[in-house]
């Protein structure tokens, strides 16, 4: 049976998808959530705006960063190419973020799992979405957050194996409601561990993409089951603005059991960490998750990317590390599977 052991969520910083997903081994990476923190442009005359993270010596890591200005009222979703700063295995059990208050999510993808090769740059994400869709599933993400700080700390002699010279996407997805301009950035420290490693983490994510929400208050529930046995070490959700809460459940395969997970906080859901007793789940068990939403508007809001849109999904880390074991989706309250 699923054993449930005492687990802590590491609290909120100042007020991203997706997060998305998470990932390691082979091509691999960390895990979930992140950070917000607002940088100011200086003029010649302004005060210095001390660097909130700055990048850790080469010899103990590098550092994955992108920032941009965003007009008033203007909505931000691009995606930054780079091949990470090394030339063999990086072995890693501790990564920091922080990025700007507001920050939608902001994910760090290898690109080599999509057979995606794009030159270094910048990219307009809906542009390569369309272009790319295999991004989507394929894409491995190394790392996500949503909140304004994250620390992740992998239990000892745990690790996330990265190939040199790595390419990544970096995704930034800001929307400024202000009427002033404003500057989103991202910054990422991934340290190299110098310990003894004997466990490699992997990590996925499951999804609704079948989301047809109505006005009103509603509910979206997915149970997924997992292909093998794995050690769960993190959790976290995701949702758009008409998310209300989110809650994920242990499910046998048959019945729905206790509530491992409640969030309420679309903005900044929090991170649920077993690093210190991993969560057991056998072969055939899993999770069901359930997204609350409550549509203000007259209008059926549908899946999709955009601030407009809706998501409805969780993340999860494992291990052992490999990058067959998954949460398959077996029921649905729509009846629709994947």
């Amino acid at each position: 049976a699923m054993r449930r052991p005492s687990a802590a969520s590491l609290p909120p910083a100042s007020p991203a998808r997706p997060s998305r997903r998470l990932a390691g081994n082979l091509g691999c990476a960390a895990a979930v959530a992140a950070a917000l923190l607002v940088l100011a442009a200086c003029g010649a005359d302004d005060p210095v705006v001390d660097d909130p993270l700055p990048p850790p010596d080469p010899a103990d890591g590098f550092q994955v960063s992108m920032e941009a200005d965003v007009p008033a009222g203007a909505e931000l979703w691009q995606c930054k190419v780079s091949e990470i700063p090394t030339v063999e295995f990086t072995p890693v059990n501790y990564v920091e973020s922080v990025q700007t208050a507001g920050v939608h999510h902001m994910d760090v993808m290898a690109l080599a799992f999509a057979n995606v090769d794009l030159a270094p740059g910048t990219y307009e994400c809906a542009d390569l979405y369309r272009d790319y869709p295999q991004l989507m599933e394929d894409g491995l993400i190394i790392y996500a957050a949503q909140q304004a700080e994250q620390h992740i700390k992998l239990p000892e002699g745990t690790i996330a194996n990265l190939p040199g010279s790595l390419k990544i996407m970096q995704e930034l997805h800001y929307v400024n409601a202000t009427n002033v301009d404003a500057h989103a950035f991202s910054k990422i420290n991934i340290y190299r561990y110098t310990g003894t490693a004997d466990q490699q983490i992997w990590g996925g994510a499951v999804r609704d993409t079948n989301l047809n929400i109505p006005p009103g208050e509603s509910t979206e529930w997915t149970r997924c089951v997992m292909s093998d046995d794995v050690d769960v070490l993190f959790l976290s959700s995701h949702t758009h603005a008409l998310g209300v809460n989110f809650e994920i459940r242990a499910f046998d395969g048959t019945d729905v059991g206790e509530l491992l997970y409640s969030n309420s906080d679309w903005a900044t859901p929090s991170l649920l960490s077993f690093d210190e007793q991993p969560l057991h789940v056998p072969a055939g068990q899993g999770f069901e998750f359930s997204c609350h939403f409550d549509n203000l508007t007259d209008q059926t809001v549908h899946w999709g990317f955009s601030a407009a849109e809706e998501m409805c999904q969780i993340a999860y880390v494992f291990t052992p590390g490999f990058a067959d074991h998954k949460c398959n989706v077996v029921e649905t309250s729509d009846g629709v599977l994947p």
